[in-house]
């Protein structure tokens, strides 16, 4: 991505998700930057839709045990450090206990058993409807099939439209509850349902 698409990038996804920004107590769009790092540095290709210039959503998928595309994946993996390290980011306790609530909620049966993930998909809301999350989905698996990968995994909650996936030829595969680490109004940490889809290429 140029560095105008990862400021738009940074935009649409701190308008849609919190990303740790409440519990890390932080300034700005830190939280949103970090997690964009992180794509970068996992993804294997990232594709995008726009509209006169203007990023209108993008998806990516990662590909486990990849060698390509090392340099811009070590500088995304420097960045989102360097990033994390940030004085805006003023309890890194919190920002650190949000983020590993999100991680390793796949099962261990699992270890081993996909070629990559989804790494994001993301579509302004205003936007939605119009069959741009469906065409950015679809270029995704095609560039995963063409990239000899069988099986993609797909990570997300309740905090997305989950049933977009099943309509896509994606079968959900495993169900858990997760702490997100958000609180409710009385300060108590809520649990959302998680779900671990499979989308086959072959």
């Amino acid at each position: 991505m140029k560095i105008s698409e990862m400021k738009q990038a940074v935009y649409l996804l701190n308008e849609e998700w919190n990303l740790g920004k409440k519990e890390a107590k932080a300034e700005g769009n830190i939280c949103a930057w970090i997690y964009l790092m992180g794509i970068l540095e996992e993804s294997e290709a990232i594709v995008t839709y726009k509209e006169k210039g203007k990023l209108i959503g993008f998806a990516g998928y990662a590909k486990w045990k990849s060698k390509k595309h090392l340099l811009r994946k070590k500088l995304a993996k420097i960045f989102k450090i360097i990033l994390s390290l940030s004085s805006k980011i003023k309890d890194k306790k919190g920002f650190k206990q949000y983020s590993n609530s999100y991680d390793n909620y796949m099962p261990k049966k699992y270890d081993g058993y996909f070629d990559g993930e989804v790494s994001i998909l993301i579509v302004k809301k205003e936007y939605r409807g119009k069959g741009i999350g469906e065409n950015l989905l679809l270029e995704i698996f095609q560039l995963a099939k063409n990239d000899n990968m069988k099986n993609l995994s797909i990570l997300t909650d309740d905090s997305c439209n989950y049933k977009f996936y099943e309509k896509h030829e994606c079968n959900q595969v495993y169900k858990t509850k997760i702490k997100n680490f958000e609180t409710d109004k009385l300060g108590n940490i809520q649990e959302e349902n998680a779900y671990v889809y499979e989308r086959k290429l072959t």
